[in-house]
Protein backbone atom coordinates (compact mmCIF):
# COMPACT_ATOMS: atom_id res chain seq x y z
CA UNK A 1 0.00 0.00 0.00
CA UNK A 2 1.36 3.40 -1.02
CA UNK A 3 0.69 6.86 0.37
CA UNK A 4 -0.03 10.14 -1.39
CA UNK A 5 0.79 13.56 0.02
CA UNK A 6 -1.13 16.73 -0.84
CA UNK A 7 1.12 19.78 -0.75
CA UNK A 8 1.45 22.54 0.36
CA UNK A 9 -0.48 22.35 3.65
CA UNK A 10 -4.12 23.32 3.15
CA UNK A 11 -4.68 26.79 4.68
CA UNK A 12 -8.37 26.47 5.55
CA UNK A 13 -11.25 24.04 5.72
CA UNK A 14 -12.69 25.05 2.36
CA UNK A 15 -9.54 24.20 0.42
CA UNK A 16 -9.02 21.02 2.45
CA UNK A 17 -12.48 19.76 1.54
CA UNK A 18 -11.95 20.79 -2.08
CA UNK A 19 -8.84 18.63 -2.42
CA UNK A 20 -10.31 15.79 -0.35
CA UNK A 21 -13.43 15.43 -2.48
CA UNK A 22 -11.51 15.69 -5.74
CA UNK A 23 -9.28 12.85 -4.56
CA UNK A 24 -12.22 10.65 -3.55
CA UNK A 25 -13.31 10.61 -7.19
CA UNK A 26 -9.84 10.48 -8.73
CA UNK A 27 -8.54 7.53 -6.69
CA UNK A 28 -11.73 5.45 -6.85
CA UNK A 29 -10.41 2.81 -9.30
CA UNK A 30 -7.32 2.27 -7.11
CA UNK A 31 -8.93 2.42 -3.70
CA UNK A 32 -7.98 -1.19 -2.86
CA UNK A 33 -4.34 -0.39 -3.68
CA UNK A 34 -4.20 2.90 -1.80
CA UNK A 35 -2.59 3.26 1.60
CA UNK A 36 -3.20 6.77 2.93
CA UNK A 37 -4.11 10.14 1.47
CA UNK A 38 -2.18 12.64 3.59
CA UNK A 39 -3.54 16.16 3.97
CA UNK A 40 -1.28 18.55 5.93
CA UNK A 41 -3.33 21.37 7.43
CA UNK A 42 -2.21 24.84 8.44
CA UNK A 43 -5.54 26.26 9.62
CA UNK A 44 -6.04 27.32 13.21
CA UNK A 45 -9.07 25.02 13.61
CA UNK A 46 -7.09 21.78 13.18
CA UNK A 47 -8.40 20.41 16.52
CA UNK A 48 -11.94 20.58 15.13
CA UNK A 49 -11.20 18.42 12.08
CA UNK A 50 -12.44 14.84 12.16
CA UNK A 51 -11.77 12.86 9.00
CA UNK A 52 -14.13 10.03 9.99
CA UNK A 53 -16.98 12.45 10.57
CA UNK A 54 -16.35 14.31 7.30
CA UNK A 55 -16.23 11.10 5.28
CA UNK A 56 -19.23 9.46 6.94
CA UNK A 57 -21.29 12.64 6.63
CA UNK A 58 -19.82 13.76 3.30
CA UNK A 59 -23.18 14.87 1.92
CA UNK A 60 -23.25 17.68 4.50
CA UNK A 61 -19.73 18.84 3.65
CA UNK A 62 -19.71 18.42 -0.14
CA UNK A 63 -19.88 21.60 -2.19
CA UNK A 64 -22.80 21.85 -4.63
CA UNK A 65 -20.23 22.26 -7.40
CA UNK A 66 -19.15 18.62 -6.99
CA UNK A 67 -20.77 15.42 -8.23
CA UNK A 68 -23.19 14.36 -5.43
CA UNK A 69 -22.17 10.72 -5.97
CA UNK A 70 -18.81 11.55 -4.36
CA UNK A 71 -20.57 11.60 -1.00
CA UNK A 72 -21.56 7.96 -1.58
CA UNK A 73 -17.95 6.94 -2.26
CA UNK A 74 -16.49 8.93 0.66
CA UNK A 75 -17.11 6.31 3.41
CA UNK A 76 -14.89 3.88 1.47
CA UNK A 77 -11.94 6.10 2.44
CA UNK A 78 -12.55 6.19 6.20
CA UNK A 79 -9.33 4.27 6.97
CA UNK A 80 -7.38 5.95 4.18
CA UNK A 81 -7.39 9.67 5.03
CA UNK A 82 -5.10 11.43 7.49
CA UNK A 83 -5.10 15.10 8.46
CA UNK A 84 -1.73 16.33 9.77
CA UNK A 85 -1.11 19.50 11.72
CA UNK A 86 1.40 21.38 9.57
CA UNK A 87 1.79 25.11 10.21
CA UNK A 88 4.59 25.48 7.65
CA UNK A 89 6.19 23.80 4.62
CA UNK A 90 8.53 21.60 6.66
CA UNK A 91 7.44 17.99 6.17
CA UNK A 92 10.53 16.49 7.84
CA UNK A 93 8.76 15.67 11.15
CA UNK A 94 6.53 13.25 9.21
CA UNK A 95 9.15 11.70 6.93
CA UNK A 96 9.86 8.76 9.22
CA UNK A 97 6.20 7.75 9.37
CA UNK A 98 4.93 8.53 5.87
CA UNK A 99 8.01 9.03 3.70
CA UNK A 100 9.02 5.42 3.14
CA UNK A 101 5.86 4.45 1.24
CA UNK A 102 5.21 7.84 -0.31
CA UNK A 103 4.34 7.22 -3.96
CA UNK A 104 3.37 10.71 -5.05
CA UNK A 105 3.11 14.34 -4.05
CA UNK A 106 0.12 16.12 -5.52
CA UNK A 107 1.10 19.78 -5.68
CA UNK A 108 -2.22 21.60 -5.73
CA UNK A 109 -0.67 25.10 -5.68
CA UNK A 110 2.23 25.96 -8.01
CA UNK A 111 1.84 29.74 -7.81
CA UNK A 112 4.71 30.30 -5.36
CA UNK A 113 8.34 29.42 -6.05
CA UNK A 114 9.19 28.50 -2.46
CA UNK A 115 6.27 26.04 -2.36
CA UNK A 116 7.48 24.35 -5.54
CA UNK A 117 11.02 24.21 -4.11
CA UNK A 118 9.74 22.64 -0.87
CA UNK A 119 7.77 20.03 -2.82
CA UNK A 120 10.85 19.13 -4.84
CA UNK A 121 12.85 18.73 -1.62
CA UNK A 122 10.31 16.24 -0.22
CA UNK A 123 10.43 14.33 -3.50
CA UNK A 124 14.22 14.13 -3.31
CA UNK A 125 14.05 12.87 0.28
CA UNK A 126 11.41 10.22 -0.35
CA UNK A 127 11.73 9.26 -4.02
CA UNK A 128 8.07 10.19 -4.54
CA UNK A 129 6.82 11.44 -7.88
CA UNK A 130 5.71 15.06 -8.20
CA UNK A 131 2.25 15.53 -9.72
CA UNK A 132 1.58 19.12 -10.75
CA UNK A 133 -2.17 19.42 -10.30
CA UNK A 134 -3.01 23.04 -9.55
CA UNK A 135 -6.57 23.51 -10.90
CA UNK A 136 -5.87 27.19 -11.49
CA UNK A 137 -2.62 26.72 -13.42
CA UNK A 138 -2.71 23.27 -15.02
CA UNK A 139 -4.88 22.87 -18.11
CA UNK A 140 -5.61 19.16 -17.59
CA UNK A 141 -5.16 18.75 -13.85
CA UNK A 142 -7.77 15.97 -13.68
CA UNK A 143 -6.06 14.04 -16.47
CA UNK A 144 -2.68 14.48 -14.76
CA UNK A 145 -4.02 12.92 -11.55
CA UNK A 146 -5.83 10.10 -13.38
CA UNK A 147 -2.60 9.17 -15.13
CA UNK A 148 -0.85 9.06 -11.77
CA UNK A 149 -3.58 6.81 -10.34
CA UNK A 150 -2.73 4.16 -12.93
CA UNK A 151 0.74 3.87 -11.47
CA UNK A 152 -0.92 1.93 -8.64
CA UNK A 153 -1.72 -0.84 -11.13
CA UNK A 154 0.58 -3.65 -12.19
CA UNK A 155 1.50 -3.82 -15.86
CA UNK A 156 -0.39 -7.11 -16.15
CA UNK A 157 -3.57 -5.39 -14.90
CA UNK A 158 -3.24 -2.60 -17.45
CA UNK A 159 -2.68 -5.11 -20.23
CA UNK A 160 -5.76 -7.04 -19.12
CA UNK A 161 -7.84 -3.85 -19.21
CA UNK A 162 -6.73 -3.20 -22.81
CA UNK A 163 -7.21 -6.83 -23.84
CA UNK A 164 -10.73 -6.97 -22.43
CA UNK A 165 -11.67 -3.75 -24.20
CA UNK A 166 -10.33 -5.04 -27.51
CA UNK A 167 -12.28 -8.29 -27.16
CA UNK A 168 -15.46 -6.42 -26.26
CA UNK A 169 -14.93 -4.10 -29.22
CA UNK A 170 -14.43 -6.85 -31.79
CA UNK A 171 -17.31 -8.90 -30.36
CA UNK A 172 -19.69 -5.99 -30.83
CA UNK A 173 -18.60 -4.56 -34.18
CA UNK A 174 -18.32 -7.81 -36.11
CA UNK A 175 -22.07 -7.64 -36.85
CA UNK A 176 -21.73 -4.02 -38.01
CA UNK A 177 -18.80 -4.40 -40.39
CA UNK A 178 -19.44 -2.76 -43.75
CA UNK A 179 -22.68 -0.99 -42.83
CA UNK A 180 -22.95 2.76 -43.63
CA UNK A 181 -22.73 5.09 -40.62
CA UNK A 182 -24.16 8.49 -39.71
CA UNK A 183 -21.96 10.37 -37.23
CA UNK A 184 -23.34 13.30 -35.25
CA UNK A 185 -21.36 16.14 -33.72
CA UNK A 186 -22.74 18.59 -31.14
CA UNK A 187 -22.95 21.76 -33.26
CA UNK A 188 -26.04 23.99 -33.56
CA UNK A 189 -27.12 22.27 -36.79
CA UNK A 190 -27.74 19.07 -34.81
CA UNK A 191 -30.62 20.85 -33.11
CA UNK A 192 -32.19 21.50 -36.54
CA UNK A 193 -31.78 17.82 -37.47
CA UNK A 194 -33.65 16.78 -34.32
CA UNK A 195 -36.37 19.42 -34.42
CA UNK A 196 -37.12 18.84 -38.11
CA UNK A 197 -37.22 15.07 -37.63
CA UNK A 198 -34.63 14.56 -40.36
CA UNK A 199 -34.13 10.85 -41.02
CA UNK A 200 -30.47 9.78 -41.31
CA UNK A 201 -31.46 6.46 -42.88
CA UNK A 202 -31.12 2.85 -41.82
CA UNK A 203 -27.36 2.72 -41.23
CA UNK A 204 -25.53 2.74 -37.92
CA UNK A 205 -25.63 5.92 -35.86
CA UNK A 206 -23.00 7.42 -33.56
CA UNK A 207 -23.25 10.40 -31.22
CA UNK A 208 -20.78 12.01 -28.85
CA UNK A 209 -20.30 14.16 -25.77
CA UNK A 210 -23.20 16.43 -24.74
CA UNK A 211 -25.65 14.75 -27.15
CA UNK A 212 -25.62 11.85 -24.68
CA UNK A 213 -27.40 14.16 -22.21
CA UNK A 214 -30.12 15.15 -24.70
CA UNK A 215 -33.14 12.79 -24.39
CA UNK A 216 -34.80 14.19 -27.52
CA UNK A 217 -31.66 13.56 -29.60
CA UNK A 218 -31.29 10.02 -28.29
CA UNK A 219 -34.95 9.26 -28.88
CA UNK A 220 -34.82 10.52 -32.48
CA UNK A 221 -31.39 9.24 -33.51
CA UNK A 222 -31.39 5.96 -31.57
CA UNK A 223 -27.59 5.72 -31.70
CA UNK A 224 -25.75 2.41 -31.70
CA UNK A 225 -22.46 3.91 -30.52
CA UNK A 226 -21.80 6.60 -27.92
CA UNK A 227 -18.47 8.41 -27.71
CA UNK A 228 -17.05 10.55 -24.92
CA UNK A 229 -13.51 11.31 -23.84
CA UNK A 230 -13.05 14.58 -21.99
CA UNK A 231 -11.32 14.35 -18.60
CA UNK A 232 -13.00 17.47 -17.20
CA UNK A 233 -16.50 17.30 -18.67
CA UNK A 234 -16.95 13.53 -18.54
CA UNK A 235 -14.46 12.01 -16.11
CA UNK A 236 -13.97 14.85 -13.65
CA UNK A 237 -15.39 15.44 -10.14
CA UNK A 238 -17.69 18.37 -10.97
CA UNK A 239 -21.47 18.51 -10.77
CA UNK A 240 -21.64 18.78 -14.58
CA UNK A 241 -19.50 15.66 -15.03
CA UNK A 242 -21.64 13.81 -12.48
CA UNK A 243 -24.82 14.77 -14.33
CA UNK A 244 -23.23 13.69 -17.60
CA UNK A 245 -22.46 10.28 -16.08
CA UNK A 246 -26.05 9.94 -14.86
CA UNK A 247 -27.31 10.51 -18.40
CA UNK A 248 -24.65 8.16 -19.74
CA UNK A 249 -25.69 5.37 -17.37
CA UNK A 250 -29.31 5.78 -18.45
CA UNK A 251 -28.39 5.86 -22.16
CA UNK A 252 -26.35 2.68 -21.79
CA UNK A 253 -29.39 0.76 -20.54
CA UNK A 254 -30.42 0.48 -24.19
CA UNK A 255 -29.53 -3.14 -25.16
CA UNK A 256 -26.76 -3.53 -27.73
CA UNK A 257 -25.53 0.06 -27.44
CA UNK A 258 -21.81 0.52 -26.79
CA UNK A 259 -19.73 3.32 -25.31
CA UNK A 260 -16.28 4.08 -26.72
CA UNK A 261 -14.02 6.22 -24.57
CA UNK A 262 -10.39 6.59 -23.59
CA UNK A 263 -8.94 3.46 -22.03
CA UNK A 264 -8.11 5.11 -18.70
CA UNK A 265 -11.71 6.20 -18.13
CA UNK A 266 -13.19 2.69 -18.34
CA UNK A 267 -12.91 1.83 -14.60
CA UNK A 268 -14.49 5.18 -13.67
CA UNK A 269 -17.48 4.67 -15.95
CA UNK A 270 -17.92 1.08 -14.78
CA UNK A 271 -18.68 2.49 -11.33
CA UNK A 272 -21.75 4.33 -12.58
CA UNK A 273 -23.48 1.62 -14.65
CA UNK A 274 -25.14 -1.67 -13.78
CA UNK A 275 -22.95 -4.81 -13.93
CA UNK A 276 -24.77 -6.05 -17.05
CA UNK A 277 -23.61 -2.97 -18.98
CA UNK A 278 -19.90 -2.98 -18.10
CA UNK A 279 -18.75 -5.16 -20.99
CA UNK A 280 -20.24 -2.61 -23.39
CA UNK A 281 -17.90 0.14 -22.13
CA UNK A 282 -14.90 0.03 -24.43
CA UNK A 283 -11.69 1.96 -23.92
CA UNK A 284 -9.07 2.63 -26.58
CA UNK A 285 -5.57 3.86 -25.80
CA UNK A 286 -3.92 6.73 -27.65
CA UNK A 287 -0.43 8.02 -28.23
CA UNK A 288 1.32 10.77 -30.13
CA UNK A 289 2.10 9.46 -33.61
CA UNK A 290 2.74 11.09 -36.99
CA UNK A 291 -0.16 9.39 -38.80
CA UNK A 292 -3.72 8.50 -37.91
CA UNK A 293 -4.74 4.90 -37.34
CA UNK A 294 -7.93 4.34 -39.34
CA UNK A 295 -8.27 0.63 -38.56
CA UNK A 296 -8.25 0.02 -34.82
CA UNK A 297 -9.10 -3.66 -35.35
CA UNK A 298 -5.48 -4.14 -36.46
CA UNK A 299 -3.86 -1.91 -33.84
CA UNK A 300 -6.05 -1.00 -30.88
CA UNK A 301 -4.79 2.53 -30.41
CA UNK A 302 -5.48 5.94 -31.91
CA UNK A 303 -3.50 9.11 -32.50
CA UNK A 304 -3.78 11.55 -29.62
CA UNK A 305 -5.57 14.78 -30.61
CA UNK A 306 -7.52 17.46 -28.76
CA UNK A 307 -10.88 16.61 -30.34
CA UNK A 308 -13.03 13.53 -29.90
CA UNK A 309 -13.95 13.32 -33.59
CA UNK A 310 -10.35 12.95 -34.72
CA UNK A 311 -9.14 10.98 -31.70
CA UNK A 312 -11.97 8.43 -31.35
CA UNK A 313 -15.06 8.88 -33.50
CA UNK A 314 -13.60 8.77 -37.01
CA UNK A 315 -10.87 6.18 -36.31
CA UNK A 316 -13.51 3.78 -34.95
CA UNK A 317 -16.06 4.47 -37.70
CA UNK A 318 -13.46 4.12 -40.45
CA UNK A 319 -12.62 0.73 -38.92
CA UNK A 320 -16.23 -0.37 -39.41
CA UNK A 321 -17.47 1.26 -42.61
CA UNK A 322 -16.43 2.65 -45.99
CA UNK A 323 -19.38 5.05 -46.07
CA UNK A 324 -19.63 7.84 -43.47
CA UNK A 325 -22.06 10.76 -43.34
CA UNK A 326 -21.38 13.57 -40.87
CA UNK A 327 -23.97 15.80 -39.20
CA UNK A 328 -23.58 18.61 -36.69
CA UNK A 329 -19.85 19.28 -37.03
CA UNK A 330 -20.37 23.00 -37.61
CA UNK A 331 -17.07 24.37 -36.34
CA UNK A 332 -17.01 28.16 -36.46
CA UNK A 333 -15.72 31.00 -38.58
CA UNK A 334 -12.05 31.65 -37.93
CA UNK A 335 -12.79 35.19 -36.74
CA UNK A 336 -14.90 33.64 -33.94
CA UNK A 337 -12.28 31.08 -32.94
CA UNK A 338 -11.18 33.04 -29.88
CA UNK A 339 -13.88 31.52 -27.67
CA UNK A 340 -15.40 28.07 -26.98
CA UNK A 341 -17.38 26.42 -29.74
CA UNK A 342 -21.14 26.78 -29.91
CA UNK A 343 -23.36 23.76 -29.30
CA UNK A 344 -26.89 22.56 -29.85
CA UNK A 345 -29.09 24.09 -27.10
CA UNK A 346 -26.24 26.52 -26.49
CA UNK A 347 -27.77 28.53 -23.66
CA UNK A 348 -28.70 25.43 -21.65
CA UNK A 349 -25.35 23.79 -22.35
CA UNK A 350 -23.23 26.74 -21.24
CA UNK A 351 -25.39 27.25 -18.15
CA UNK A 352 -24.72 23.70 -17.03
CA UNK A 353 -21.04 23.98 -17.94
CA UNK A 354 -20.46 27.05 -15.78
CA UNK A 355 -19.71 24.87 -12.76
CA UNK A 356 -16.66 23.43 -14.54
CA UNK A 357 -15.25 26.95 -14.81
CA UNK A 358 -15.23 27.09 -11.02
CA UNK A 359 -13.88 23.57 -10.42
CA UNK A 360 -11.35 23.59 -13.29
CA UNK A 361 -10.45 27.24 -14.00
CA UNK A 362 -7.14 26.28 -15.60
CA UNK A 363 -8.95 24.16 -18.21
CA UNK A 364 -10.55 27.25 -19.70
CA UNK A 365 -7.36 29.27 -20.14
CA UNK A 366 -6.82 27.94 -23.65
CA UNK A 367 -5.80 29.20 -27.06
CA UNK A 368 -9.07 28.49 -28.86
CA UNK A 369 -7.82 29.82 -32.18
CA UNK A 370 -4.87 27.41 -32.17
CA UNK A 371 -7.11 24.57 -30.98
CA UNK A 372 -9.61 25.10 -33.80
CA UNK A 373 -6.86 25.46 -36.42
CA UNK A 374 -5.31 22.20 -35.22
CA UNK A 375 -8.70 20.47 -35.37
CA UNK A 376 -9.27 21.64 -38.94
CA UNK A 377 -5.85 20.34 -40.01
CA UNK A 378 -6.45 17.02 -38.25
CA UNK A 379 -9.82 16.62 -39.95
CA UNK A 380 -8.23 17.19 -43.35
CA UNK A 381 -5.46 14.70 -42.62
CA UNK A 382 -7.62 11.88 -41.26
CA UNK A 383 -10.37 12.18 -43.88
CA UNK A 384 -7.81 12.39 -46.67
CA UNK A 385 -6.07 9.29 -45.35
CA UNK A 386 -9.41 7.44 -45.16
CA UNK A 387 -10.39 8.45 -48.68
CA UNK A 388 -7.12 7.12 -50.03
CA UNK A 389 -8.13 3.82 -48.41
CA UNK A 390 -11.47 3.84 -50.23
CA UNK A 391 -13.71 5.48 -47.62
CA UNK A 392 -16.42 7.97 -48.66
CA UNK A 393 -17.04 10.91 -46.30
CA UNK A 394 -19.82 13.46 -46.75
CA UNK A 395 -21.05 16.28 -44.53
CA UNK A 396 -24.84 16.51 -44.64
CA UNK A 397 -25.05 19.72 -42.59
CA UNK A 398 -23.08 22.90 -43.45
CA UNK A 399 -19.72 23.34 -41.75
CA UNK A 400 -17.00 25.95 -41.31
CA UNK A 401 -14.45 23.14 -41.07
CA UNK A 402 -12.71 23.19 -44.49
CA UNK A 403 -12.39 19.40 -44.72
CA UNK A 404 -16.15 19.04 -44.26
CA UNK A 405 -17.20 22.17 -46.14
CA UNK A 406 -15.72 20.84 -49.38
CA UNK A 407 -17.41 17.50 -48.80
CA UNK A 408 -20.81 19.04 -48.11
CA UNK A 409 -23.80 17.36 -49.73
CA UNK A 410 -27.40 18.56 -49.47
CA UNK A 411 -28.61 15.01 -50.15
CA UNK A 412 -28.18 12.35 -47.50
CA UNK A 413 -27.96 8.65 -48.14
CA UNK A 414 -31.57 8.17 -46.97
CA UNK A 415 -32.81 10.56 -49.68
CA UNK A 416 -31.07 8.88 -52.59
Amino acid sequence: MSNVLFFPPLPDRGQLLDQLFRSIWHFLPAIDKLGTLIFPYAGEDFALLDSTQILSMAKAYLSRDFDPAISEYAPLYEQKVVFLKAPDLDFSPHISRYGQNLKGIIVWDVSREHVVAAAKKIAEQTGAELIWADPFAVHQETLVVIRFVYQFFAQSELELLATQSYKNFTDHIVKWKGRPISAFGNGPSLQSVIESGQDPGSGLRAVCNSTITDPAALEHLKPDILFCGDPVQHCGPSLYAGQFREHLAKAMNEPGRILVTQLGYVPYFRHIVSPTVRDRIIGIGNDRRPNFNIDVTKEFITASTANIFTMLVLPVLFSISKEIEVYGCDGMSFRMATRPWTHAHEEDYMGKMSVTHRIHPGFWTRNYEEEFWSYCNDMEDIIGQAERAGVSVRSITPSYVPALAKRYSVVSRSEV
